[in-house]
């Protein structure tokens, strides 16, 4: 092998090796000071693609997980309401009952009356003042709210509420007893008759209510489980593994002070030759 020195091959060999491994270190203590194995496109470009999907697909799913929470508060404020509304229907009827009664006199049902006229406008104040974020709620219109996200951001379903009491065809001019009248108790039997169909119309609703309630629960629990299986699958692709990202800090950390100490002594063996032109 000829002795040359305008080129040190040993010590451009050892200056590259050093530069390579302190490539690796500085990506190990990338990773270990963000808890990141994929910091940038040039880390991993196919799992970044990826875990930016997942990424996409977690946030659609938690907003979905809030819009169904949402509708359980709407579908619980509705079952509110339709609650109050069975107990003003329930007193009408006992109202109506009692104006039935032989004993009772055309004053008596007078007094029955203001009350019967009470509770038909109040009926008509629940449906009105009931809202639901400054939304009314029993008016007929309907909710809807998107669940069940798929990885795209498009929503695959909907949930929709709607209830009227307008359906109840509870009205003052129908259950009104017009003491006057001398058909009461043909009046007042259509009274009951009415009233005791707008409870089961309400019963119903409530029903219906009640079912959309248990499938909301089922629908978070769902999306809840897709979720965290989401965040697992992500954190597999993209989070550093501290175990072997400190051993490989460990491994780069002597190769570097090998790689250094052959560096110096590569740049110390062509001193040896200026000892030939030496006199």
């Amino acid at each position: 092998m000829s002795t040359v020195i305008n080129t040190n091959f040993a010590a451009v060999l050892s200056r590259k090796n050093l530069d390579t491994v302190q490539r690796e270190m500085d990506k190990s203590i990338e990773r270990l000071s963000s808890g990141l194995r994929i910091n940038s496109a040039a880390d991993d470009a196919a799992g970044m693609a990826i875990a930016g999907r997942m990424e996409s697909q977690q946030r659609g799913l938690e907003a979905s997980i809030r819009n169904a929470k949402d509708g359980q508060s709407l579908v619980s404020t509705m079952e509110g309401a339709m609650q109050e509304i069975t107990e003003v229907l329930q007193r009408m009827r006992e109202l109506a009952l009692q104006a039935s009664s032989g004993v009772a006199t055309q004053t008596d049902r007078g007094y029955l009356d203001l009350e019967m006229t009470q509770l038909v406008s109040e009926i008509d104040a629940i449906a009105a003042n009931t809202k639901f974020n400054n939304q009314g709620v029993l008016t007929g219109a309907a909710f809807s709210f998107y669940s069940d996200i798929d990885i795209s951001g498009t929503a695959m379903s909907t949930v929709t509420a709607a209830v009227s009491t307008g359906q109840l065809n509870v009205s003052l001019a129908q259950v009104n007893i017009d003491v006057q009248n001398v058909s009461i108790g043909t009046q007042i039997a259509s009274a009951i008759t009415m009233i005791t169909s707008a409870i089961g119309i309400i019963d119903g609703k409530r029903a219906n209510l009640g079912a959309l309630s248990n499938r909301l629960d089922h629908t978070i629990d769902n999306l809840t489980n897709v979720v965290m299986n989401t965040i697992a699958s992500k954190s597999r692709i993209e989070d550093a593994d501290f175990a072997q990202e400190t051993t490989e800090m460990t491994r780069n950390s002597v190769l570097q002070q090998a790689a250094t100490s052959m560096l110096a002594q590569a740049n110390a063996s062509k001193t040896s030759i200026l000892s030939l032109i030496q006199q």
